[in-house]
């Protein structure tokens, strides 16, 4: 899922999804505004101009398979993908009848799940428990939390408060079953991502977006430990008797 102002990601972006995963066995689709993007192998959905949610709503109604992989633009896959399984845990996600499996755990599982001590579920009173990180995602359930008017930066939190009044069971992988970078944020890359990737002929296009401060780039640490540390506490109490 993407815009068109950040279609100078899409090169360096599918340069290395073919190159971890060339074997997909899934139609890959591209969502964004009305850029086109020359890359036959990729499906284009453009809904115009409009919110984010909006726009993945769209994009999920032109979709017919029950469940879709939903990946952002700026996460750089960088380890090789295995396919056979991602099939099996996308098999066993439509056994569970489960609204979402989240494939890097960020944040991860609240509770083991008996038999599969690779998952473990997502507790409903979880922050974060609807996430853009990368996961399966029972289509219809994934529609029904989007709200048409909400960008992206508020979909996280208030799709978690929305998914808190229904009954679906949300799964997460102990360990990443895909492995990525996200290389940008608030539209500026990260100063670590333009380092590992700057000197790789992916299609990076350094002048169409700034690298984040260094001042930035220390706050943002700062923020995303805090964050993380908040998570652990909330995780403990949740799973306190």
């Amino acid at each position: 899922m993407s815009s068109d102002a950040y279609s100078d990601l899409w090169t360096p972006f599918f340069y290395l999804f073919w190159h971890y995963w060339p074997a997909c066995p899934w139609r890959v689709y591209l969502g964004n505004e009305h850029r086109p993007f020359p890359d036959r192998r990729v499906t284009p959905l453009t809904p115009g101009h409009a919110e984010w949610s909006a726009r993945l709503r769209f994009c999920l109604n032109q979709i017919d398979s029950s469940y879709v992989l939903l990946l952002l633009e700026d996460y750089f896959l960088d380890r090789a993908v295995s396919t056979p399984l991602l099939e099996e845990k996308l098999s066993l996600l439509a056994r569970l009848n489960g609204a979402q499996l989240r494939l890097f755990p960020l944040p991860g599982p609240d509770q083991k799940l008996a038999g599969h001590p690779d998952l473990g579920t997502i507790d409903p009173r979880a922050p974060y428990r609807v996430s853009t990180q990368a996961a399966f995602w029972n289509r219809t359930h994934l529609s029904g939390l989007l709200v048409d008017s909400e960008p992206i930066w508020n979909f996280e939190w208030n799709a978690t408060n929305r998914s808190r009044s229904t009954n679906w069971t949300y799964y997460a992988t102990y360990k990443p079953l895909l492995h990525y970078r996200q290389v940008i944020e608030r539209g500026e890359w990260f100063r670590s991502a333009a380092r590992h990737f700057g000197d790789r002929s992916i299609g990076c296009d350094f002048t169409a977006r700034p690298v984040m401060s260094r001042r930035r780039a220390f706050l943002r640490a700062l923020t995303t430990k805090l964050r993380y540390i908040r998570l652990r506490i909330s995780a403990t109490m949740r799973s306190a008797p």
